[in-house]
């Protein structure tokens, strides 16, 4: 929450307060009390956030833990920003809409943002087609957003796989007396371990991320009691996840990958074939 001191008579106030007290004392100037700055008129509304205590008081060279709360919060807040922009609804639900710009800690959860307008803007006396008018018009700035993020990840994921594909190609054939030995890195069931976390979910379908934490989990362990601790695979995700997804490139027709909510979920199909090519 960011508080403001009125320039003309000192009062502090919270930042929904400032708007009824520049109408009861005709100040058009408030400072931040956090960062000191100063805003004339309607300016304040801009300042959504301030300093925190540790980055008022540490060193010049103190970077901020970003936390996962405030990161989602704020994004959600710039979607209600957006909302006003573009909102062509009720006047009554468009002034409305307008007066959340004083409150970013709107919440996520449609009930919970439901109640909130009841309960913080009994005044507007909305019925519940205009919350939905509301509530519709931020979501869809969510999903836009959650769509952009999902096919980024999906394509990034996507680039990996092929360019392992072509990193592959460029390597060496192993050497006869090698073959052995690859062959027996590459004993761990793929298929069976895949088929049996998928069939534990609901429509055989898990996370992609959940996904690969459970198999990466289990193919530590296989590699373990064959005594390849140091494969380097072993202890890094980000390798490992490569190779996840090019077992289940080459094992499409039993598993897909698809998006859904801006996840990606893996789904598992009983097919014939079960082996990888």
């Amino acid at each position: 929450m960011v508080y403001f001191n009125c320039c003309q008579c000192g009062t502090g106030l919270r930042k929904n307060q400032v708007e009824t007290h520049m109408r009861a004392c005709r100040s058009r100037l408030f400072s931040c009390i956090d960062c000191q700055k100063d805003f004339k008129n309607e300016e304040y509304k801009s300042h959504v956030k301030c300093l925190t205590e540790s980055e008022r008081y540490e060193s010049k060279d103190y970077v901020a833990k970003q936390n996962k709360g405030d990161v989602k919060q704020n994004a959600w807040f710039e979607k209600v920003l957006k909302a006003v922009e573009s909102f062509k609804g009720s006047p009554k639900a468009k002034s409305l809409l307008q007066k959340l710009t004083d409150y970013p800690n709107v919440p996520r959860k449609k009930a919970k943002f439901f109640n909130f307008i009841r309960n913080s803007f009994r005044s507007f006396n909305l019925n519940q087609s205009q919350l939905e008018e509301i509530w519709n018009v931020i979501e869809s700035f969510d999903k836009a957003d959650k769509n952009t993020n999902g096919n980024n990840l999906k394509r990034k994921l996507e680039d990996s796989v092929e360019q392992d594909e072509k990193n592959e190609i460029e390597i060496k054939k192993p050497k006869d007396g090698d073959v052995n030995e690859d062959k027996s890195s590459d004993d761990f069931d793929w298929i069976e371990v895949l088929k049996k976390e998928c069939i534990k979910h609901q429509d055989c379908s898990v996370s992609f991320e959940k996904l690969e934490k459970k198999v990466f989990k289990k193919y530590k362990k296989f590699k373990s009691n064959e005594n390849e601790q140091n494969e380097e695979i072993v202890n890094d995700m980000e390798k490992f996840r490569k190779k996840l997804n090019k077992k289940l490139k080459k094992l499409s027709h039993l598993f897909s990958l698809t998006e859904n909510d801006s996840n990606l979920v893996v789904k598992y199909s009983d097919a014939n074939n079960n082996s990888i090519s």
